[in-house]
């Protein structure tokens, strides 16, 4: 019964899917109304997360990033919909990089990457990158329980040519698919497991625990160490700009690739705060207390 209940949704995703964007913005401005204001999904943990990121900012300042997040999650919402049948004409012209000879370069040096990005803006469009990179581009992701939802998501990912691996299965992938000009996607700024939990470092205003399972990687195999940023031009139009963070990881300090990330990924979202995730229970662990 589950799986026809499975099947039935991916039907009705499928359909909406092919509604032209005008369409599922508009239905992007109900959702929001639903979901910020009727049913106040998470409120309380994206305004705390606020308050507690920028405790110089007024209230009315704060609840005018709560509104802008909620906008923008439902866009995202949307968007991945859309992501099930959108054309790869419609991506390039509603998605482009800006500066993608950085990834020509590290593959004509015939060095692989690793690609980090933040849940920030529409991250979900970071599985258009083969479109625009030379590499052969590979991507960690979680695995669902439902095994229906979970390999029609999987396959709507790859449909531009990213291949995914499941979180759990990573070192190995990687370590034992190393041959090859590739490059790696990584997010890597939500909270880890507490019984995984080895380093913590400043970001937002708070003590964070941290994952530094990119940082080891890219230093086992010696992987350049790019970050992206995503930023919306307009509605439903996003550019990305790449800059390198490390040339040669395995010449740094341990936890220096981590601390770079996070802080420029803090830049990031000072600049417009409303585009992270908040919604997410990024500081659900605090240091010094035992889970």
């Amino acid at each position: 019964m589950q799986q026809l209940f499975s099947y039935i949704g991916l039907i009705f995703i499928y359909l909406l899917s092919l509604l032209p964007h005008w369409i599922l913005y508009g239905l992007s401005d109900f959702i929001f109304i639903a979901v910020y204001r009727l049913v106040g999904y998470r409120r309380k943990v994206v305004y705390e997360n606020l308050k507690n990121s920028f405790p110089n900012k007024t209230e009315n300042q704060l609840h005018e990033i709560e509104e802008d997040f909620y906008h923008n999650l439902t866009d995202i919402m949307i968007e991945t919909i859309k992501e099930f049948t959108i054309s790869k004409r419609s991506i390039k012209k509603r998605f482009k990089f800006t500066n993608p000879e950085l990834f020509q370069h590290y593959f004509d040096k015939g060095q692989s990457v690793m690609m980090m990005m933040g849940h920030y803006n529409n991250w979900e469009y970071g599985v258009t990158a083969p479109l625009w990179v030379p590499q052969e581009c590979w991507a960690v992701y979680g695995k669902l329980e439902n095994s229906v939802m979970d390999h029609y998501l999987v396959k709507t990912r790859e449909r531009f040519g990213f291949t995914l691996y499941p979180m759990e299965k990573t070192y190995d992938v990687m370590l034992n698919h190393s041959q090859g000009n590739k490059l790696y996607m990584f997010m890597a700024d939500q909270s880890p497991h507490h019984a995984k939990i080895k380093y913590w470092l400043p970001f937002l205003n708070q003590e964070t625990p941290v994952h530094l399972g990119a940082e080891k990687l890219s230093k086992k195999l010696n992987l350049a160490v790019v970050f992206i940023d995503i930023q919306r031009v307009r509605r439903g139009f996003y550019e990305i700009t790449a800059q390198t963070l490390f040339d040669n990881p395995t010449q740094t300090a341990d936890y220096e690739i981590t601390t770079k990330y996070f802080e420029v990924l803090e830049k990031v979202i000072q600049k417009n705060p409303a585009s992270w995730l908040w919604s997410h229970k990024r500081w659900k662990y605090k240091k010094g207390v035992q889970y």
